[in-house]
């Protein structure tokens, strides 16, 4: 074969091999697809947002709730504390009332046989003519004689008697101011808990709602997403293959222009050495030629409190580690039954023997001789008069929650050193040791005891 037709041959080869393969190009949407993609995405994501601010808006606003019903709760313990001190005080005075009718009968019987006596068998000291001559115990009264007689023998019947209608009277009155207020305060507390509850239960079935809506357009801003991904990478194939087509004729241009040159160099090797061998010299000529290469790239201590006081009563909190949550139960000699609180979680909690958040309090500071009310409200200025900041509690100060004051207060726990608390949370729950930071969003202060 001659150098021509090696050439013609290269050239051949060169031109077949760069020619594209033969499948098929990749899909392209058009412009107002992938537009009109893109707007329905906008659109639903929109709405998600929308709804994601809602949903926050009524996360936030169940918490507030959920806070003023453990606030409601505890103004419920604390009444129920007060109409326990109540029925205390009505049965002591019921007592005093028995004891005064009793001391009033002793007082009547007295009088009457001291009048008969006198008036059947006569004291001499009394003065027998006086005593004698009485017609009856009315008279006798009413004679110098007797009043002598009472005086000298030092009787204070009258007065005895007089006492005791007092003391009874007395009784019967606090006796009825006691159950007046027993139905105060039980009929002021249920209704505190039942509004509490009932906005609580709304903000809930709201928020449910909510949800359900945010889970439904986010299923339809999924498939809105996806569909946009789908196109968006369609037309991102399409472009890579435009690309590799751009870049394979221009492959084909170069190699061919290639073939040409080699094509050129080898026929005008191949006319010089004919031209050559038609001199017939009797020499020899050689010629060279190096090949066309590319090269390629390479890879390139303040009052009554101590710190041994506080550790005390974190000591004393310590002991009941797991004992149930009891809505308004516990106090200052250890766990009670609780109350039951319809539509929570604590609906029965009559039968849960255990401490609600401020009942732990009372029963760890108690063992200082620190007696707190059964109230996380109270609790706050009742403990002391020093509140530590953030980063400077000591063991055994109390930490409340509640926004955005002293009266939101709904809950009370008590610091144990290292960033921990120990609470009593809520209904279903334990007492237990949590991050103080980490038991609720609405974080209002500190009291140290004993200050």
């Amino acid at each position: 074969m001659t150098a021509l037709a090696c050439a013609a041959a290269v050239t051949a080869a060169v031109l077949c091999g760069a020619t594209p393969g033969n499948a098929a190009p990749p899909k392209n949407p058009s412009d107002s697809q992938l537009s009109a993609a893109q707007q329905a995405k906008n659109k639903v994501a929109a709405q998600v947002g929308t709804l994601s601010a809602l949903l926050v808006q009524a996360t936030s606003k169940l918490q507030q709730l959920t806070a003023n019903s453990q606030l409601a709760e505890q103004k419920y313990a604390y009444a129920m504390s007060q109409l326990n001190d109540a029925k205390q005080q009505a049965v002591a005075a019921q007592a005093a009332i028995t004891a005064a009718q009793k001391q009033l009968d002793t007082a009547h019987t007295a009088l009457d046989n001291f009048v008969r006596n006198s008036y059947i068998s006569p004291d001499e000291s009394a003065g027998p003519g006086g005593l004698l001559t009485a017609t009856d115990p009315n008279a006798l009264l009413e004679r110098g004689d007797y009043l002598r007689f009472v005086s000298d023998h030092q009787l204070d019947v009258m007065s005895q008697l007089d006492k005791a209608s007092v003391a009874k009277s007395n009784a019967d009155a606090k006796a009825k101011a006691l159950v007046a207020l027993q139905t105060t305060l039980t009929q002021q507390a249920q209704a505190a808990f039942n509004a509490a509850l009932a906005a609580r239960q709304a903000q809930q079935s709201q928020q449910a709602e909510l949800q359900r809506q945010q889970v439904s357009y986010q299923k339809q801003l999924d498939a809105a997403k996806s569909n946009l991904a789908t196109l968006q990478g369609q037309r991102a194939q399409y472009v890579a293959y435009q690309k590799e087509q751009a870049r394979i004729a221009a492959e084909k241009a170069r190699q061919a222009e290639l073939a040409r040159e080699r094509a050129a160099a080898a026929a005008a090797a191949a006319e010089a050495a004919q031209r050559a061998a038609n001199n017939n010299s009797g020499g020899s000529s050689s010629g060279g030629g190096g090949a066309v290469t590319v090269d390629n790239p390479s890879p390139g201590s303040q009052g009554g409190w101590t710190l041994a006081k506080g550790q005390a009563a974190v000591a004393r909190a310590l002991t009941t580690l797991g004992t149930p949550y009891a809505w308004a139960g516990g106090g200052y000699n250890g766990p009670t039954f609780g109350v039951n609180s319809p539509g929570t979680d604590g609906w029965d909690d009559s039968q849960v023997f255990g401490y609600d958040c401020s009942g732990l309090a009372m029963f760890a500071w108690a063992s200082q001789g620190l007696y707190l009310a059964h109230y996380a409200a109270t609790q706050y200025s009742q403990a002391g008069s020093y509140h530590p900041s953030a980063g400077n509690f000591e063991p055994g100060d109390l930490l409340f929650w509640g926004l955005p004051g002293q009266a939101d207060i709904h809950h009370v726990a008590i610091y144990i050193g290292n960033g921990n608390v120990i609470q009593a949370p809520n209904s279903g729950s334990v007492v237990q040791i949590t991050p103080w930071d980490q038991v609720s969003g609405d974080y209002y202060g500190a009291t140290r005891p004993l200050t």
